[in-house]
């Protein structure tokens, strides 16, 4: 791939980024719906629990005493982790670059379901373990920030190392 196409690709990355993020701005829970109902079902799955979507809040789990709102969503996270696989997948020149590009808005949305369902679920278990802690909401952001970073950090590694052992794996024989 020649320089200015790199250039290319990173500039068209980084402005459908930053189109999600101002979309993400305008966003109601009911236009999030497609990341909060799988996130929801799961939780529900998980744990038992019921819950009731109303469209100015999102999913009300009355017995859980929590709502899975838009800042429970995963949206950031998703778009991150599209964004760094996209620039991960360019910088190692893959042969099959477009299909590769078209398919990661799936693969970093299956991650950010099962990660932000990971997420809420370990912000329950931090709240029924700590139930008199004045400070949860800080050990909330707290908690949801290492995880989705550690995340990222994996994702992207484990990305690089395929993309390696594909490399080699399929390289022409010498």
């Amino acid at each position: 791939m020649k320089q200015p196409t790199v250039w290319l690709y990173y500039a068209c990355l980084l402005g459908l980024f930053c189109l999600l993020k101002v979309a993400y701005i305008q966003a109601s829970s009911t236009d999030l719906y497609m990341l909060l109902a799988p996130t929801n079902y799961l939780v529900e799955l998980t744990l038992g629990s019921t819950s009731v979507f109303e469209p100015t809040v999102g999913f009300v789990h009355p017995s859980l005493h929590i709502s899975i709102d838009k800042s429970c969503s995963g949206f950031n996270f998703w778009a991150m982790c599209w964004l760094m696989l996209s620039v991960a997948a360019v910088q190692q020149r893959l042969r099959l670059l477009l299909p590769v590009l078209l398919a990661l808005p799936l693969v970093s949305y299956a991650l950010a379901l099962l990660i932000n369902t990971s997420r809420i679920l370990t912000a329950i278990l931090l709240r029924r373990m700590l139930p008199s802690t004045q400070h949860y909401e800080w050990l909330h952001q707290a908690e949801g920030a290492v995880l989705y970073l550690f995340s990222l950090v994996l994702i992207y590694l484990g990305f690089v190392a395929m993309c390696s052992y594909l490399h080699t794996r399929y390289a022409p024989s010498a």
